[in-house]
Order: structure tokens, then C-alpha cells, then sequence
């Protein structure tokens, strides 16, 4: 088999596919990854990769202000991907030349889909979070007040996801139309029936997390949290390590790894962290976002595994990517989430159920309801419920099952040539 795995955005859309890319490489099988030149770095596993963008375009998608807007950032996202779409059609074409080719592509990546419609390509489409996922019966909670609410009448469901699609097909529909039509394929008008795989959907989290629904596509599987920090040896650096044993553990601060625009973000932590009198980490390679120079009980750090380094935090404050939740769900670490756009909410709204945390929507926060929030999750209820839960997190298996769905889906589709 020959593994086509592709994805954009940050580390948290990437790494994802790292994990399983390595995981059917143990396997023998040929793996190529298609994702920005930022991540060009899996020989480390033996995956050969070819860049979808430059870092040049990565980075201007990441630094655009309105790209962390709850209601602007999908029409950045859109201008920035119609305008590849053509090339990224072209290049997942060329790869899936082969007999025994299989894409594993995100939904957003448009072109993978059309491959498998017109060259009929096997296609699996990993989501990393119940958000991505269609449902009238337990809707996903959407930024800027726009959740559907579940006693909606039937019609008004059916309005609310015409509506959807409506506005996705005003942003992608146009150039999507083009190169399907100019391939001979027939319109799509319902972004939302189609985007996904039509033989296999990768659910990237449990069912206590996401529970599936009877409206949900029949062919998803689920698999659980990858739980990988994208290398194959994960050690903490020593001056973090340092810092975590030298006193009280810390709180950690994330923001998210493409966040560029969170300077009032590390600001409150930091003087939540005084108000708390507790020593805090700020996650960020982007230190244009900090202050000259950081207090004593304050340290920055670009880059630490989350799997070594939650187990010494108190707590971990966070945008509420699902690849943060799910590190310090399985660290038994309690999370205050800071949602910011896209899935955020939803992933913050889910932690809150599970009782692992709270969240604070960043418009209302000060570093005083910070504090507040912190503080409230330090008592023993809140850290019993998220010890429980870390016991039901096991390391590697959603890889591997995740890794036999795909395998079935080739050797299926190997069936049906022969």
C-alpha cells in the first residue's frame, strides 16, 4: 500500500498524521506525506514528504489577525485555499497513480475528495474532533452564538444546515464547481453530504468524548486520541524540567502553536499567575508576543511534549485545541479552556461535561477571573474526576486502530480491482 497522508494548519492538524504515517510505515507500507514545508522533518520515521505549501504560504495563512476571528477567520481560510486548489488537485492525482494508493486527507483539503471522484482513489478522512462531524440531534457548539439549539423543530434544522452549506458553497463552491466540472464531474451543493469520505471516516477520539449519534455518518470509526508530540523520543529540556521540580508545579499557558496574535492573552496569565502567587510556563515559539523580560516565576519555553510536561503542571490554561485537551486529559491535569475560534468552544464545552474543567470565553476574562477560574479547579473533586479519566486513556492504541481501518479500506479496494 502506498499511504497519501495530507493535512494543513498547525502542529495539532499534523501531528495527527505523523502518528499514523509512522505507524503504517513500521508496517511496511510506503508513506508520503503532504503537508506544509514547516513540517518537512519525517525522516525521522522514514516517511517521504512533499511540501502542499512553502512556509512563505503557511505563514501567511497562520499570521493573518482575522484567521483566530470566531466569523472571519473561515473566510481567510477559504481565499487562502481556493487559490491552491487546481495545484493540490494536480499533485494528489499524480501521487495516487499507483495501484495501491490510498489518501488519508483532511476534509478541508477539497482536492483529495475530487480525486477520489474521479479517479476513485480510496479515501479516508481522519477528524480530530466531534466538531467536525454533522448533527442535528447533538449539534456542535459554534463560535460567535451561531449553535444550532436542540429543540429546534425539524424544519428549522434543515434551514439551519441549508444555510451552512449555502454560505460554505458562497466561500469554496465557485472554484470547487470549476475544477469538477472541467474534470468532467458534476456540481456539489451540499459541502456538508460530501466533504468526507464516502467509505471511511477516522473519529481521532472515544465515544465518552464524542458520542455518537443515530444521524451520524454510518462510516465512522472511531479510535480514540492519538496522544503523540511528533517524535519518536519526546524528553523534556532540561531547563524545563528544572523549573517544574524546583518549586510548587507551575501552570502551563498555550495559546496554541500558530497563535501569533495572543500578546494580551500572556499578559493575563502572567498576572494571573502573580494574583495566584503560582509559577507559570508560557508555550510559545512566537516571543514577539511576551514581554521583554518575564518575571522569575514566569518561563517561556517554544516547544515541550505535553505528554512529559502536564504530569508536573497544576494546571494547564489553553485555547482548546483537541490535541491540548486530549494530552492533559490523559496527564489528569485540570484544564481551563479559552476558546478562540473553530472547534474551541465545542472541545471547551465537552471538558466542562467531563468535569476535567471550565472554560472562560477570552472577551470576558481578566487576569483576576483567570485566577478565579484556576483556583476553583485545585480542589479534590475536579482532580478525582480527571485522575479517573486519565485511567481510561492507553497510549498508542487509537494509532493502531486507526491503522487497520486503513488497511482494511486498501485491501478492500485491492479486492474489488481484481
Amino acid at each position: 500500500m502506498h499511504a497519501i497522508l495530507t493535512s494543513l494548519g498547525t502542529d495539532g492538524d499534523i501531528i495527527p498524521y505523523v502518528a499514523l504515517g509512522a505507524c503504517l510505515r513500521r508496517r511496511g507500507h510506503r508513506v508520503t506525506l503532504v503537508v506544509a514545508e514547516d513540517f518537512c522533518d519525517g525522516g525521522e520515521f522514514d516517511l517521504e514528504f512533499i511540501p502542499l505549501c512553502s512556509r512563505g504560504e503557511n505563514h501567511e495563512l497562520l499570521s493573518h489577525p482575522d484567521f483566530w476571528h470566531p466569523l472571519k477567520g473561515a473566510q481567510v481560510g477559504a481565499r487562502w485555499g481556493v487559490k491552491r486548489l487546481v495545484p493540490q488537485y494536480e499533485l494528489f492525482a499524480e501521487l495516487s497513480g499507483s495501484a495501491d494508493a490510498v489518501l488519508i486527507a483532511s476534509p478541508a483539503l477539497l482536492a483529495a475528495r475530487v480525486v477520489h471522484d474521479k479517479l476513485g482513489t480510496p479515501i479516508a478522512t481522519p477528524i480530530l474532533q466531534p466538531w467536525m462531524i454533522k448533527s442535528s440531534i447533538a449539534p456542535p457548539a459554534m463560535p460567535a452564538g451561531l449553535t444550532l439549539p436542540r429543540w429546534a423543530p425539524r424544519p428549522m434544522k434543515s434551514a439551519y444546515w441549508r444555510l451552512i452549506d449555502s454560505v460554505v458553497g458562497m466561500l469554496l463552491g465557485g472554484e470547487l464547481n470549476r475544477l469538477r466540472a472541467s474534470l468532467g464531474l458534476p456540481p456539489v451543493h451540499r459541502m456538508f453530504e460530501w466533504w468526507m469520505s464516502p467509505q471511511l471516516i477516522l473519529g481521532m477520539f472515544p465515544d465518552w468524548y464524542g458520542l455518537p449519534q443515530a444521524d451520524w455518518a454510518p462510516q465512522i470509526k472511531l479510535c480514540g486520541f492519538p496522544l503523540f508530540d511528533g517524535r519518536a523520543t519526546s524528553e523534556l529540556p532540561a531547563e524545563v524540567e528544572d523549573f517544574c521540580k524546583s518549586g510548587a508545579p507551575p501552570i502551563a499557558f498555550t495559546f496554541g502553536t500558530g497563535m501569533m496574535h495572543g500578546a494580551h492573552l500572556f499578559r493575563m496569565a502572567i498576572e494571573a499567575c502573580r494574583v495566584l502567587g503560582a509559577r507559570g510556563i508560557l508555550l510559545t515559539r512566537h516571543t514577539g508576543q511576551l514581554p521583554a523580560e518575564l518575571p522569575p516565576f514566569m518561563l517561556q519555553c517554544a516547544f515541550a511534549p505535553f505528554g512529559k510536561l502536564f504530569p508536573l503542571c497544576q494546571a494547564v490554561v489553553h485555547h482548546g485545541g483537541i490535541g491540548t485537551i486530549a494530552r492533559a486529559l490523559a496527564a489528569g491535569t485540570p484544564q481551563l479552556v479559552m476558546p478562540i475560534a473553530y472547534d474551541q468552544l465545542d472541545n471547551a464545552r465537552r471538558v466542562s461535561r467531563l468535569g476535567a474543567g471550565t472554560y472562560l470565553k477570552p472577551r470576558h476574562a481578566t487576569a483576576g477571573k483567570i485566577a478565579g477560574a484556576v483556583r476553583s479547579l485545585l480542589g479534590a473533586e475536579v482532580k478525582e474526576q480527571c485522575k479517573a479519566i486519565s485511567s481510561r486513556l492507553a497510549q498508542g492504541v487509537a494509532i493502531e486502530r486507526a491503522a487497520d481501518a486503513v488497511c482494511a479500506l486498501a485491501g478492500a479496494a485491492q479486492a474489488d480491482r481484481a
